[in-house]
């Protein structure tokens, strides 16, 4: 199952699940297809052929191999000494900027990465290099995190050529959490088409929950009113989407509803 979620700073605000029977390189060609500007994914080779985008990858990815290459002392905690930890810390650098920029417009952060994060970047793979270069790598997780981001030199960097570029695609990774999860419930879709009809329903609810629409509401009018279109097609279509204006008001804004239920938990 593909997945594509529109950016945090782009006006229709959309996630699109994808079925495919294969984890081809041709299938994220073919999911993109037509598609011109910025895309953020994970080190997945795939995605290498996509034509005319710009292709940054994300920074978690790179910090989680890192971290999962740190070796445990006796006594279970962390060997604060390992390069493997050193690769989380430059990471973890770059996050904190992000923390403090947030708020920030794109060409602020813009800006504010080229004074900020550039020098951390440079630093972090003249570390990488030189580490690679000069030492023999006997842990295999820290070597697989290394030449990661040795490969990925240039997607990683993209970032600091764009303020509306994150640094992980974590947009996505939530996305298609409650499917990774939803699924060890029924281990498999039975047809192709079963799964087609997950990635529809899927494209759905987790758009439904971008654009803050009451879910139960929100299926229920399409349930009332799609049966009485009598022509199917994309422009009769369009006012039914999660990001449309011509939602009724009681499919809308579930904000307050939501906010009470979070301070009950």
């Amino acid at each position: 199952m593909w997945v594509l979620s529109s950016g945090e700073l782009e006006k229709t605000k959309g996630v699109i699940f994808k079925y495919s029977p294969s984890r081809s390189g041709e299938m994220a060609k073919e999911f993109l297809k037509g598609f011109k500007g910025i895309i953020v994914t994970d080190g997945y080779a795939g995605y290498n052929d996509v034509e005319d985008v710009i292709h940054a990858e994300c920074w978690a990815h790179a910090r989680r191999y890192f971290y999962e290459s740190i070796p445990l002392l006796e006594n279970k905690k962390m060997d604060t000494t390992s390069d493997g930890y050193i690769g989380v810390i430059y990471c973890d650098k770059l996050f904190e900027i992000e923390r403090q920029i947030a708020e920030l417009s794109v060409q602020e952060k813009k800006d504010k990465r080229e004074e900020l994060s550039k020098s951390i970047l440079k630093e972090f793979f003249t570390w990488v290099n030189t580490t690679l270069n000069t030492k023999i790598v006997v842990n295999n997780k820290l070597k697989k995190s290394l030449v990661y981001a040795q490969n990925q030199q240039k997607e990683l960097s993209e970032f600091l050529n764009d303020g509306r570029i994150p640094l992980s695609n974590s947009l996505a990774e939530r996305a298609i959490r409650p499917f990774a999860v939803h699924r060890k419930n029924w281990l498999f879709a039975d047809t192709p088409d079963g799964a087609k009809a997950n990635a529809t329903m899927y494209s759905l609810i987790e758009s439904a929950k971008l654009n803050k629409l009451k879910i139960y509401n929100y299926m229920k009018y399409l349930l009332e009113e799609l049966p009485q279109l009598e022509n199917l097609n994309d422009d009769s279509l369009e006012k039914y989407l999660p990001w449309s204006k011509e939602l009724p008001d009681d499919v809308r804004n579930y904000v307050g509803e939501y906010e009470e239920l979070k301070v009950a938990e």
